[in-house]
């Protein structure tokens, strides 16, 4: 295990949940713009690689929203999508709008994601549980308490070019995204082999 990761996993449960007291109805209304990119249901666009967010945590949302308006994350040149989400995210007025449009995603159902990816789902069942459901948890269901999001209901692509931009730099190397970070180090373990396996195998759990 990375050291950074053993680290991570010894100091998350010390720190707090968020998101307590937001207004699901509120964020239901500021939600309203999203839709063009996101869909009515949180359910992503493919054609404009809009990702899925339903069903994500409210503490995962919150997160990233504040990153995006902060500049920590979509600030690289090569991340376009990045880019208008920070742009939107800026629309948000403070701390209490961005957990309200948290709190309403959250409350909506994951959907299950057409496969547009192939792979060796039982290659990629071993490589999940050895490479990411430390963090991600058994099932994909992401863990709030190691900030490690859902990743069952991503679409197969989505999944890929974020990992790759992990890779590259594109995403986690700002410098106070100490999560992004560590997703970094761990993304340049997989091969595209072994990632296209281990999204083959998410794909199967969003059918369960």
């Amino acid at each position: 295990m990375p050291p950074g990761l053993r680290l991570f996993l010894l100091l998350a449960p010390l720190i707090p949940a968020a998101g307590a007291g937001a207004d699901i109805a509120s964020g239901e209304a500021l939600y309203a713009p999203c839709i063009a990119c996101h869909g009515a249901n949180g359910e992503g666009n493919a054609d404009l690689a809009s990702p899925a967010i339903a069903g994500q945590s409210e503490d995962y949302l919150v997160r990233q929203l504040k990153n995006f308006k902060r500049g920590i994350r979509g600030a690289s040149p090569d991340d376009q999508s990045g880019a208008l989400m920070r742009s939107m995210a800026a629309t948000l007025a403070d701390d209490a709008a961005i957990a309200d449009v948290a709190a309403f995603v959250a409350s909506l159902d994951a959907p299950v994601p057409e496969a547009t990816l192939s792979g060796d789902v039982e290659n990629g069942a071993k490589l999940y549980v050895s490479r990411c459901g430390a963090c991600h948890a058994g099932k994909g269901e992401g863990n709030d308490a190691l900030y490690a999001p859902r990743l069952v209901g991503l679409r197969d692509s989505y999944i890929v070019r974020q990992v790759r931009s992990f890779r590259t730099g594109t995403r986690g190397a700002h410098a106070d995204d100490r999560y992004g970070r560590q997703m970094a180090i761990m993304a340049k373990v997989v091969t595209d082999k072994e990632l296209n396996d281990i999204v083959a195998f998410l794909n199967e759990l969003a059918k369960q």
